[in-house]
């Protein structure tokens, strides 16, 4: 073997480590872009049930204090309701309670319960029994009404 021929099989050698190194570096890299990306979309996903889980535990909440709104909507000829109601309101809405609008409005289950008809434009609206609130998009609790019947 002259020496050319000896210097290209140790050439040989270290371009098959170097392939080597490569690969493995190339199967390394990838396996911690896949781990970094499932990291990334577990903290999403946590994000998100903990936000959720935020909106249930308010809603739940405010559920329990809603009958304190009913009855003062029930005593408004007691003096001092008015600034009372308006604290409540207020701390309600910074809360994120809404009253859901009725009242003229179509008729639409995911908000509405109804507890009567009676004659007036079809799928209307056309009483309010009790209000009803939401957070976001979460019903608190559906306003019971009363919906318009059209007789033919």
């Amino acid at each position: 073997m002259d020496e050319q021929e000896k210097n290209q099989s140790d050439i040989k050698e270290p371009d098959d480590k170097l392939s080597l190194c490569e690969r493995e570096r190339d199967e390394y890299l990838n396996g911690w872009k896949r781990a970094k990306a499932d990291l990334i979309n577990a903290k999403k996903e946590w994000e998100e049930q903990i936000k959720g889980l935020s909106g249930f535990v308010k809603t739940d909440a405010v559920g329990k204090l809603l009958p304190i709104l009913d009855a003062l909507e029930g005593a408004k000829d007691i003096e001092g309701w008015s600034e009372i109601r308006k604290l409540a309101e207020d701390t309600f809405k910074k809360i994120g309670l809404e009253e859901i609008k009725s009242a003229g409005e179509e008729f639409n289950p995911e908000y509405h319960e109804s507890v009567g008809g009676e004659d007036g434009e079809g799928h209307k609206i056309i009483e309010v029994v009790q209000k009803g609130y939401k957070i976001g998009d979460i019903v608190v609790r559906p306003a019971k009404v009363k919906i318009g019947r059209t007789l033919t």
